[in-house]
């Protein structure tokens, strides 16, 4: 009887204790953040209460951009609620990943939303959102950015992190 007990009890402190990672808003674990993304369980909340992408530092953009060519559905991704595609929207890890990104880069949410649209279509159209090829393209030109980045020289007079990765592209953030 003492046996089944102590099972019992076990069991029950390994199911109900054991939360997996959890993504520290404060100070974000990049790869803890995109397995979480990806299986569809992140749940992390801002000091206001609200589920929200904690905004990642430079140092993070290594790990994070190893992921911008994922192409795989992800079931949500936290966004702005005046997002006009809202939680219904197609997301892929990859473009949330570039978008994650770009909040780094320039140290705030990139835009409403993770999605990158054509900048000459009307940003309501459906039509105006990129397809796994074009979004693989912008992962290039973040890519290339990034390496032109890491091969400054640190007494550099110019802040790479002002240089647009999209400049001169046809793509922006919605």
């Amino acid at each position: 009887m003492k046996n089944v007990i102590r099972i019992l009890l076990v069991g029950f402190f390994l199911f109900t204790g054991c939360k997996g990672d959890e993504v520290n808003f404060d100070n974000p674990d990049p790869e803890t953040f995109v397995k979480q993304i990806k299986s569809g369980n992140y749940n992390t909340r801002s000091p206001f209460g609200f589920v929200e992408v904690p905004v990642f530092a430079k140092k993070d953009i290594p790990e994070l951009i190893t992921h911008v060519k994922d192409m795989s559905h992800v079931a949500s991704f936290p966004v702005n609620v005046g997002a006009v595609y809202g939680p219904y929207a197609n997301y892929r890890l990859g473009e949330c990943v570039l978008w994650t990104i770009e909040s780094a880069r320039v140290g705030r949410y990139a835009s409403f939303g993770c999605k990158l649209i054509h900048k000459n279509v009307n940003k309501h159209l459906q039509y105006a959102f990129l397809t796994d090829r074009e979004v693989k393209k912008v992962a290039d030109l973040y890519i290339k950015w990034w390496e032109r980045v890491m091969s400054r020289p640190d007494y550099a007079q110019t802040d790479p992190f002002q240089e647009n990765p999209l400049e001169g592209s046809e793509y922006c953030w919605n």
